[in-house]
C-alpha cells in the first residue's frame, strides 16, 4: 500500500437516548442579523444528496460513467473507491493486501494501491485518483451501496456547502469565494488530512475545556472521545455512568462506552447534554490519537447548513431558525 490511509471515525451502530441536540443549539448571544446571501454569480453546481442513516450519499460519473453512489467523508485522507466497483469498470488493482491499520474494527479490509480515476459531480471533475479499498463488509451492514468515498482531498480543492435543511450539495471554486451568508464563522487548524476544528466542552463540574477535534462527515456518531482523555477533561463521572456498547466501522465491530457530556460549544452555538461515544486505548486503528476524538453527522445535521472551506481554514454553521412561537409574526430578511 502507497501511503498511509486513514478513517478518522467509522459509522455507529448504538444509539443511547439522549436529549435531541436540534432542541437546544441556540446562539450565546442574539445579535440582529442583517447580512444576507451575496447576489454575486459564484460558479458552481448544486446536486441533491440521500442522507440516509447519518451518512451523506451523492451521484457520481467514473471514467464517464453515470449512476456510481459515493459517501461524503471528511474523516478519510483519502479519496476512496470501491473494490467491486474498479472491477466493474475494468481495472485490475494490483497488490491487494490484508490490513488492519485503516478505520476502527478487529477484521481486515482488503487494500489496493491507488488508481487514475476520472471522477466527476455533473460536469465538474472531483478527483483523479482514488485508493482501491474493499468495501463489502460496509455495504451489507449498512444496507447502501457505496461505490467509494469521497475524502479530505475532495474537501481541499472546493468550497462544499451541505446543505441538511435542502439535501443539497453545492461545490464552489475556491477563487475569490467571499462568504456573505448569516452564519457563524469557525476557524480550521491546519491539516495534511483532516478536517479539523476548536471545540469547547464543559463537565457538570461546569469546568470548560478548548480543545482540538476532526469534523467526520463519514460518521454517523455524535461526538466521539479517546478514553485517555476523559480525566485530562474532567469527564470521569461521565465515563463511569457510561454504559457498554458495540459500534461498526470500516473493520467491523469494535467496543464504546456510550455516555453524554454536560455542554458542547462549536463557534457561537451551544448545546447541552451531547452523546458520546468513548473509545478504549488499545481501540484498533485510531487514526489521529494526538486529537482527543471527533464530532460526526450527529452534530453537524442539527445546523441548517455547513459549509467547509478548508482552502482558506474556516467554516460556515448556519443555524435552523427557531420556531414560530404562536401568536406571533417572523419577519424573514433576503
Amino acid at each position: 500500500m502507497r501511503g498511509r490511509i486513514l478513517l478518522a471515525l467509522a459509522a455507529m451502530v448504538c444509539v443511547l437516548p439522549q436529549a435531541d441536540p436540534s432542541r437546544t443549539l441556540q446562539r450565546k448571544s442574539n445579535p440582529a442579523l442583517t447580512l444576507r446571501q451575496s447576489k454575486q454569480s459564484v460558479a458552481g453546481i448544486t446536486v441533491p444528496f440521500e442522507y440516509f442513516r447519518r451518512h451523506i450519499f451523492v451521484t457520481v460519473n467514473l471514467q464517464g460513467k453515470p449512476g456510481f453512489v459515493f459517501m461524503l467523508d471528511s474523516g478519510a485522507n483519502r479519496n476512496i473507491l470501491n473494490l467491486r466497483t474498479s472491477k466493474l469498470l475494468g481495472m485490475q488493482p494490483r497488490s491487494l493486501q490484508q490490513e488492519k491499520n485503516v478505520g476502527f474494527g478487529d477484521a481486515p479490509v482488503y487494500i489496493a494501491p491507488e488508481e487514475r480515476v476520472n471522477a466527476s459531480i455533473g460536469t465538474t471533475a472531483v478527483a483523479q485518483t482514488m485508493a482501491v479499498i474493499d468495501l463489502n463488509r460496509f455495504e451489507q451492514h449498512f444496507g447502501h451501496p457505496t461505490d467509494g468515498m469521497l475524502g479530505y482531498p475532495f474537501f481541499r480543492n472546493f468550497v462544499v456547502k451541505v446543505d441538511f435543511q435542502k439535501k443539497l450539495l453545492t461545490l464552489i471554486p475556491t477563487d475569490r469565494y467571499v462568504y456573505r451568508g448569516p452564519g457563524v464563522e469557525v476557524v480550521l487548524k491546519p491539516s495534511r488530512d483532516f478536517v479539523i476544528t476548536p471545540i469547547t466542552l464543559g463537565s457538570d463540574r461546569l469546568v470548560r475545556y478548548r480543545v482540538d477535534m476532526a469534523v467526520d462527515t463519514g460518521s454517523d456518531a455524535t461526538m466521539m472521545l479517546y478514553d485517555q482523555f476523559v480525566r485530562p477533561l474532567e469527564l470521569q463521572d461521565s465515563r463511569q455512568h457510561s454504559i457498554a456498547g458495540l459500534a461498526f466501522g470500516l473493520n467491523g465491530f469494535y467496543p464504546v462506552a456510550l455516555g453524554s457530556i454536560y455542554s458542547f460549544f462549536i463557534g457561537d452555538a451551544e448545546t447541552h447534554n451531547v452523546a458520546v461515544d468513548y473509545l478504549a486505548e488499545n481501540t484498533t486503528a485510531a487514526a489521529e490519537r494526538s486529537l482527543p476524538g471527533a464530532i460526526g453527522n450527529g452534530i453537524l445535521q442539527n445546523f441548517r447548513a455547513v459549509i467547509f472551506d478548508v482552502p482558506d481554514e474556516r467554516m460556515f454553521l448556519e443555524l435552523k431558525p427557531p420556531p414560530l412561537t404562536p401568536g406571533t409574526t417572523r419577519v424573514v430578511k433576503y
